[in-house]
């Protein structure tokens, strides 16, 4: 333990050169290690509001638990009742983890600032394994926990977790970072191409990438291995019977840009959410009717100064006209439409 103004354990053992280059050419397991993304901000009244970080699962019950991005970390208060605060991830949330993770050496690093007398305990769980690091902080300041897990055989899962019952504890979780290899890196690349929730889109196939889900089907319910697409989602579109959220059903939809309190949608105030959804009014994913712009159309008519036929000298004015107003044929089809075609909407899991 390193006392020079911060608490800081390290590997016990020195990695020789074979290792560190083996653990140099692996992939970050955890998804949004450095906190970057909180899709699940709101504004209210002025105010940012922040909710549990991409891909992370946040539980904190109890009186004045805060959650929220404070300088380039996550910060959390611990609930004041001392119930247990824990931030986790399922990092085997990708096609194929148990062969990738077969038989492997887990190595994860945590960089934390806690405050006076704060326990925190950060682990790695295969299924069957537990492995973990308890750090009690004697004053405030930077604790960094290193811990490695040895995997037996196919993992059924692979969780990293943060907990603490220290009530009232102020944790600041700068990064947690974990690779296969003796020795976790922060620098190499995550796991997870791209961000989790991004839409895409494919014109030569009906069936979606394995890191991805159609939005072209009847809503499908998130299941416990996608969790942090289920963090990102965050009931938007309605939740399932098993408590998880609902993905959209697009199909046969146009996109539009979000308004975002401009004027160049005047019923942007009205607009729903289709299906089971929570989200009404100027926000992303709201629905909106298909409406005609007020207009006129011309009637096409001609004017005859032809004798009367009914005896008289003077002129009559016959009006020739179509028995109703159309543009064209295509004035009794079922829907108004532009020239399109079809693509398939999906949206990144992993």
């Amino acid at each position: 333990m390193n006392n020079l103004g911060k608490n800081v354990t390290v590997p016990s053992t020195a990695l020789n050169t074979e290792e560190l280059i083996y653990s140099s050419q692996q992939r970050n397991l955890i998804y949004n290690y450095d906190f970057k993304y909180f899709s699940n901000q709101k504004n209210d009244r002025g105010s940012i509001v922040y909710n549990h970080p991409d891909g992370w699962v946040y539980n904190n019950l109890g009186k004045d638990a805060q959650i929220s991005s404070s300088d380039n970390s996550c910060r959390i208060v611990v609930n004041t009742a001392g119930n247990e605060m824990s931030l986790k991830q399922a990092l085997h949330e990708f096609p194929r983890y148990e062969t990738y993770l077969q038989d492997k050496s887990i190595s994860l690093q945590s960089e934390v600032e806690l405050s006076e007398n704060c326990t925190l305990e950060v682990s790695l769980f295969d299924g069957v394994e537990k492995v973990s690091q308890e750090i009690t902080s004697t004053d405030k300041g930077l604790y960094i926990f290193n811990i490695k897990l040895e995997i037996t055989g196919s993992p059924s899962e692979l969780t990293c977790a943060l907990l603490s019952k220290t009530a009232g504890a102020i944790i600041s979780i700068n990064k947690v970072f974990a690779n296969i290899g003796f020795i976790a890196i922060e620098t190499l690349p995550s796991i997870i191409t791209g961000v989790i929730g991004e839409r895409k889109q494919y014109i030569a196939t009906e069936n979606p990438p394995v890191e991805e889900l159609s939005l072209c089907n009847a809503p499908i319910k998130l299941d416990e291995n996608q969790t942090r697409l289920n963090s990102v989602l965050n009931g938007r579109f309605g939740i399932g019977n098993n408590g998880n959220s609902l993905l959209l059903d697009m199909r046969g939809y146009f996109s539009r840009a979000w308004n975002n309190g401009s004027t160049i949608d005047p019923n942007a105030a009205d607009r729903t959410i289709p299906g089971k959804g929570i989200l009404t009014g100027d926000h992303v994913s709201t629905f909106e009717q298909d409406a005609f712009l007020n207009h006129d159309h011309g009637l096409d008519f001609t004017v005859s100064t032809a004798q009367s036929t009914t005896g008289g000298t003077g002129p009559n004015t016959n009006l020739v006209s179509s028995p109703a107003s159309k543009t064209n044929e295509e004035a009794n089809g079922e829907e108004t439409r532009p020239k399109n075609i079809y693509e398939l909407y999906t949206i990144k899991w992993a």
